[in-house]
């Protein structure tokens, strides 16, 4: 992705890299973390310590630290912090309390038991992997996943015409006041006027306040800025947003984003347990992790739609991109004013359908952001501005449905099955550029008939 006031084009981008360097994911068997938990000694001295870690536990630490200067492990996916723990073999209690923790408070059972540890040595080969998921304590061990948002290249300001594209204004829509909605992304410009309404909280753990990048004030802007105010543009729904950073701040300008795991990981467990029924993520990435996909599975459960930007390296290979992905996710395709796939869209067998995302115009911060050449808005193509579309259309139709696995699954069931068909798609009802075509928001509310198909 560009971060240069003119965005470079795809052929011109370094090839991304899959994995955050320095950092692994590692899960404990979780009745191995939990019998730590249970054994734990009351006197925290070092000898205690080193007997409430088995060999098998220990071990593996160790040998990062001895071999590849092991700097850290917390918790992944406990919402309520743990602290930053060095992990050395003379700051065992450190070692022994982010394990504690992962044990007594993960949120779910299929979530317990995992740390994101970070190492100096920043090259970890797979014979390394393979070494440390050799104990018997282990379950998993995995490189972190890196993720990027997807905006795509080329910018230029015009109207709205993507609301009129999924027919936004074809019926009155409902009030989506008591839908809490998640944008895990570059942060937001909470102080914009046409988004200060709308945002029920923003946590920039670890990082300041301002979005530097623009990309999740453009991503909020789509769903939720403020309908009727007088100001700027109009948001799909007017639902409540809760916004999550999960991109470090850049350390200089200009430099590309800083994706965060761990903070990302504490966002994805907030949801589960919260009235947040939908989830944006106009991010990705080419790895596949078992980490992120075990907190996707629960998030499911628990009944959020998860909006997945299916990626904008179309003309760099196509790549499968995470978290779209993953099973039950809506993995959003982009198409341009003429209702065609856009250039850069990425296409497979995973995506479940389309959304406008070229020229799309949405609130940017109002001091100057990276990607942004305007401040306040601009307009943006990629994926990532797709994908919002298909997010505010799920709060509108999730309005009257308590949040349940059930629930979730028929909204994302709902938005693809009532999906305009293209012509593109040559009559069939499914093809890997559009999913099962256009979002329609009007068919979606169920208040109107299902637009026909659109002409070239």
């Amino acid at each position: 992705m560009a971060s240069t006031q003119a965005m470079r084009v795809a052929g011109d981008r370094p090839r991304r890299r899959k994995h955050v360097p320095g950092q692994l994911i590692v899960r404990l068997k979780p009745a191995v973390a939990r019998q730590i938990a249970a054994t734990s000694p009351r006197a925290a001295t070092p000898r205690a310590l080193m007997a409430a870690l088995p060999d098998e536990v220990s071990g593996p630490f160790n040998f990062l630290h001895d071999n590849f200067g092991l700097q850290s492990m917390k918790p992944l996916f406990v919402v309520d912090g743990g602290g930053d723990a060095p992990a050395r073999p003379q700051a065992l209690a450190a070692v022994h309390r982010s394990i504690v923790h992962s044990a007594t408070a993960a949120p779910r059972e299929a979530l317990a038991g995992f740390q994101i540890m970070e190492v100096k040595d920043k090259k970890i080969g797979a014979s390394v992997l393979k070494r440390l998921s050799a104990s018997k304590a282990v379950e998993l061990v995995e490189p972190v996943p890196n993720r990027w948002l997807n905006v795509a290249a080329d910018a230029m300001k015009i109207r709205q015409w993507g609301l009129r594209a999924i027919r936004w204004f074809d019926r009155p829509r409902p009030g989506a006041g008591r839908v809490h909605v998640a944008v895990l992304d570059s942060g937001v410009d909470a102080g914009h006027p046409d988004l200060a309404g709308a945002i029920e909280e923003y946590r920039h753990d670890g990082n300041g306040e301002r979005d530097f990048l623009g990309h999740g004030t453009h991503v909020g802007g789509t769903i939720a800025a403020v309908v009727n105010n007088s100001v700027g543009i109009a948001g799909l729904a007017n639902c409540r947003l809760h916004c999550w950073k999960v991109f470090d701040d850049p350390k200089r300008a200009g430099d590309d984003e800083n994706f965060n795991f761990e903070f990302y990981s504490k966002a994805l467990a907030a949801a589960l347990d919260s009235n947040i029924k939908v989830i944006n993520l106009s991010i990705g990435g080419e790895d596949h992790s078992k980490a992120e996909a075990a907190i996707f599975a629960e998030l499911v459960d628990a009944g959020v739609v998860i909006s997945t930007a299916m990626g904008n390296e179309f003309e760099d290979g196509n790549p499968k991109e995470y978290p779209a992905g993953y099973p039950d996710t809506i993995g959003v395709g982009a198409v341009d004013e003429s209702h065609r796939r856009a250039s850069f869209s990425n296409t497979g067998r995973h995506i479940k359908l389309v959304a406008p995302g070229v020229n799309i115009l949405s609130t940017v911060p109002r001091v100057k952001a990276s990607f942004a050449d305007h401040v306040t808005y601009d307009s943006w193509p990629g994926t990532s501005m797709a994908t919002p579309h298909v997010t505010g259309a799920a709060a509108l139709v999730y309005i009257s449905k308590s949040k349940s696995r059930a629930a979730g699954l028929a909204v994302a069931r709902r938005l693809v099955a009532t999906a305009t068909k293209l012509p593109a798609m040559r009559g069939k009802d499914f093809t890997p550029q559009y999913g099962a075509g256009l979002l329609d928001v009007a068919a979606a509310l169920g208040r109107v008939k299902p637009a026909r198909k659109r002409r070239k």
